[in-house]
């Protein structure tokens, strides 16, 4: 019984020192290596949780190999060597699957590889891994072979479809997200449908996260990124220029012919002088060259603020005029005045520096209204006293 007892503790004390010789010495080696070589790779695959599992799938291979080789061992029986088969089965799966983790992570310091739905792929992997590992686990435990589990599995096919109809057309949606580059990690979206507008921090097989402006996260099933509307400004921050699209109103009963006296006023702006030479200039052709009865052209205040806004913003240290559109233009008149809309991109992405650049260019509009005789639209008594002439926000010309 004593000679039982002891070769059970020497068959146990060989795992334990199969355990500690990873844990302790060995690993701790490599680790030690690891760190005197530049790459990344190597530290992030001596992660402590793969190598602890790994260390795992040495001793009971190591306890398998002793109990194959000895003879005689008590209490090792047929059942016995099950329960080693099956342990070594779990852990050589987990393994398997914290390495996939590890890959996972690899792919994110990799600019090949960072934008692809890695994560997605192997999540798919990982159920088939995980699948798999259970029909060897029935296998083992039941004395049958893996095949045989395997030619079974036709006659469920029908209800696993069922059960994981929503995993496969999530990874139905992740393969089409990667080959058609639908969205990207740190991609600015927006999904109407589910509230989100804001930047993805997360595709994984079954939901992509989307961090909103507001700091609230909105989840989203992956499947339904490929058949929702998504609207992606990645575009706009590849292109380096982020669009100014707004409008001013114009009052309509503040739009007039110029004088001469005007002209002469708003010459002395550098950015405007040429344009009212010229244009002057090719008036007075027209105008000698037709009838007395045909009308006249004349300039108008309205299109000489036009001129002008485009002479600034071309001059604008801050907006890209050069590749990329720049319109001013008027939009069809409504009952509170004729829209003149600003047109045309910053040189910067950034929020905060887009909403001051454009901040500042309507700022600079509104002030230079007056010069042009001209007026906002604002409803109420300001309106109603300029309908009749009186010298309410009298310009400066």
């Amino acid at each position: 019984m004593n000679e039982e007892l002891l070769t059970i503790l020497y068959f146990f004390g060989i795992g334990f020192a199969v355990y500690a010789l990873c844990r302790y010495a060995f690993f701790p080696g490599i680790k030690f290596l690891a760190k005197k070589t530049t790459t990344i790779l190597d530290d992030i695959l001596l992660d402590k949780k793969f190598l602890n599992r790994f260390s795992l799938v040495i001793v009971f291979s190591s306890l398998k190999v002793y109990m194959e080789t000895s003879v005689g061992l008590p209490y090792f029986d047929s059942f016995s060597d099950r329960i080693i088969n099956i342990l070594l089965a779990i852990f050589i799966g987990l393994s398997i699957s914290e390495f996939l983790t590890l890959i996972n992570k690899i792919s994110t310091h990799y600019e090949a590889l960072k934008d692809k739905p890695i994560k997605g792929y192997i999540q798919i992997v990982k159920i088939v891994l995980n699948a798999f590992i259970v029909i060897i686990i029935f296998a083992i435990g039941t004395g049958q072979s893996v095949a045989y589990y395997i030619s079974g599995l036709g006659a469920i096919t029908a209800i696993l479809l069922l059960v994981f109809q929503d995993t496969i057309l999530s990874f139905v949606a992740s393969v089409q997200i990667g080959q058609n580059d639908i969205i990207n990690l740190d991609d600015w979206i927006e999904v109407p449908e589910y509230g989100a507008d804001g930047d993805v921090i997360d595709i994984s097989l079954h939901t992509v996260k989307v961090q909103n402006w507001d700091k609230t996260i909105t989840t989203i099933p992956t499947s339904k990124i490929v058949t929702s509307s998504v609207k992606n400004w990645r575009g706009m921050s590849d292109y380096g220029g982020r669009r100014i699209k707004r409008s001013i109103l114009i009052d309509i009963s503040s739009v007039r012919f110029m004088e001469e006296k005007d002209i002469d006023k708003l010459k002395q702006l550098p950015s405007i002088n040429k344009y009212l030479s010229e244009k002057i200039n090719d008036i007075e052709n027209y105008n000698n060259s037709v009838d007395e009865e045909k009308e006249k052209r004349r300039l108008t205040n309205l299109g000489t603020l036009r001129a002008y806004l485009v002479s600034y913003l071309k001059n604008h240290n801050d907006l890209n005029t050069e590749s990329m559109t720049l319109i001013v233009r008027q939009l069809s008149p409504t009952s509170e005045g004729v829209p003149l809309e600003i047109y045309t991109f910053t040189n910067t992405i950034d929020w905060v520096e887009y909403e001051g650049i454009q901040s500042d260019i309507f700022d600079h509009i509104f002030a230079v209204l007056p010069k042009f005789g001209l007026r906002a639209f604002q409803g109420g008594t300001v309106e109603a006293a300029a309908s009749r002439g009186l010298s309410i926000n009298e310009p400066e010309i």
